[in-house]
């Protein structure tokens, strides 16, 4: 079985960021193949917090940090397969006391590429055209009818689907970051309630 990668929290759920933390401008375009270390902010400012900080959040959506706690178990379950970009984290005395920090914090770039998505078998989307190439195609918000083939003992645990060209077609599933099982399970044992349940294919 496969999830969606999803954090539960993200900015103004339980914390609020300062406006100040930001990627840089251009940041979206380079998702798929991976953001330099340089686009991520060096600092987050927490304005307010109603509970503590979790282990793994959006600063944004799609852009996922991890504490240390998080960081050490995908090191044990897969590693390799995320970049790890320090980021401070700092709040005034009051809102640090219920964020309860974390020793280190990371945004992350995940690494590990491999295609998987089974594109003939599964409802897709045309993008409009972007001038001269081929047609572009890509996922529908029903990941419940998304359909994978089964991960080979090679390749990675988390990762962005890589694009697949087909006749005049590409097929582009990369801005979705998908992740095995046991590595979900396992997370989720060590941080309960931290992501959602999502699974792809609905089985």
């Amino acid at each position: 079985m496969v999830y969606k990668f999803d954090p539960v929290h993200f900015n103004g759920t339980i914390f609020h960021l300062n406006d100040t933390s930001r990627m840089a401008k251009g940041s979206t375009q380079l998702v798929i193949q991976g953001i330099p270390a340089s686009y991520f902010p060096k600092l987050l400012t927490f304005d307010a917090a109603s509970a503590r900080l979790p282990d793994m959040f959006h600063m944004s959506r799609g852009f996922f940090v991890f504490s240390e706690r998080a960081r050490v178990v995908m090191e044990n379950w897969a590693p390799g397969q995320l970049e790890f970009i320090p980021v401070a984290c700092h709040a005034n005395p009051n809102v640090a006391a219920t964020l309860n920090f974390d020793k280190a914090y990371y945004f992350i770039n995940v690494l590990g590429r491999t295609r998987r998505l089974q594109w003939h078998e599964m409802p897709t989307r045309k993008f409009p055209p972007q001038g001269e190439g081929p047609e572009l195609w890509g996922l529908l918000p029903d990941f419940d009818k998304w359909v994978l083939r089964d991960r080979a003992a090679s390749e990675p645990m988390i990762w962005r689907d890589t694009p697949w060209r087909d006749g005049n077609r590409e097929y582009r599933g990369g801005s979705e970051v998908l992740i095995e099982d046991n590595l979900w399970r396992e997370l989720d044992a060590n941080f309960p309630d931290q992501l959602h349940p999502l699974l792809v294919g609905g089985d």
